[in-house]
């Protein structure tokens, strides 16, 4: 994990944003599909709040084996953390494995890619600097995933309160995504992830149980239990600790770029694990989101580096940042 562990006052080399962008790219896109096959026997609410709170477990656990002692935060860094941690799982992921109770993984996953696109309404209502190949990249990963939608079958019926729920999970993890590096939160990003993950974990099981879930582990299939467990391992445990990692290094709309790649990522795993096809049209809404992120990467490039050539001219004055 050395690569997710850099001090965040070192700028994060382009390798370590590569590596923690491809874990998310792919990871995080195929736990749409671990989530659909989860609900099938598995409450959602249930199964969400169990998933983070051992994951929060066992990250926390590392942390203690590795300093050697129980990490602690201070209360400025915990009300942080937990708050990011409240709105990015317990409204953003939780509500996404409420909304695949009822909606398709493959269109849970087209409309969490609407992220960056209230990443960017909100840097703009706060007045930071939107560059144009920024705005374009955006324009064009939605066009990607509404051609996905429309050309590439993946919506099938879907709930119209499980479109709703997904709609405001990704409202949800698009304001704790911009609002993180603004808090006082936990520095290392594995910490953060658990604390995260150990506030929100309770809550979203509570919540389940206060709705009419029940833990009914006898009808919990076997198919159910791998997949909460891949979303425990792989789903949570690493995905998200890279996703913390970038959030806090890196801008938001680079970070929350995966939400554009997820569709794809989980129309090509429903074509291998489900057998469903694979259209032309499919093909061509994947190479269209794949020119939308390279837009934000770029034009976020592109204004990182004007911001630091203005800093360097004049030297005192603040300069239009771009940061989120």
């Amino acid at each position: 994990m050395s690569a997710l562990t850099d001090h965040a006052s070192d700028p994060p080399s382009g390798r370590a944003v590569t590596a923690n962008l491809a874990v998310v790219y792919v990871v995080f896109g195929s736990t749409y599909l671990a989530i659909r096959i989860m609900v099938e026997t598995i409450p959602p609410l249930l199964g969400a709040g169990l998933r983070f709170f051992v994951a929060g477990a066992l990250l926390y656990g590392w942390c203690a084996v590795h300093r050697g002692g129980m990490p602690r935060l201070d209360r400025r860094d915990l009300a942080g953390t937990a708050v990011v941690g409240l709105l990015v799982i317990g409204g953003g992921l939780g509500l996404l494995t409420l909304g695949e109770h009822s909606v398709p993984s493959g269109l849970a996953a087209l409309l969490a890619a609407a992220v960056p696109a209230w990443v960017v309404l909100l840097r703009a209502a706060h007045r930071e600097t939107i560059g144009w190949l920024t705005w374009c990249g955006v324009i064009c990963g939605l066009g990607g995933v509404a051609m996905l939608s429309l050309l590439g079958h993946a919506s099938g019926d879907a709930a119209v309160w499980g479109v709703v729920f997904l709609l405001v999970a990704a409202f949800c993890e698009a304001v704790g995504s911009y609002y993180a590096p603004r808090l006082s939160v936990a520095e290392d990003p594995i910490l953060g992830s658990a604390v995260q993950m150990l506030v929100a974990g309770p809550v979203l099981f509570v919540v389940g149980l206060a709705v009419g879930e029940r833990p009914d582990f006898g009808a919990w299939s076997g198919r159910s239990v791998a997949a909460l467990l891949y979303l425990i391992g792989p789903g949570s445990i690493l995905a998200y600790v890279s996703f913390v990692w970038l959030i806090s290094r890196t801008r938001t709309s680079i970070a929350t770029t995966y939400t554009y790649v997820n569709p794809a990522v989980a129309l090509f795993l429903g074509w291998l694990v489900l057998d469903e096809s694979i259209t032309v049209g499919i093909v061509v809404g994947a190479a269209v989101i794949i020119v939308g992120v390279m837009g934000v990467l770029v034009g976020e490039r592109r204004t990182e580096a004007r911001t630091r050539e203005g800093s360097d001219i004049a030297p005192g004055t603040k300069a239009n940042a771009d940061w989120a």
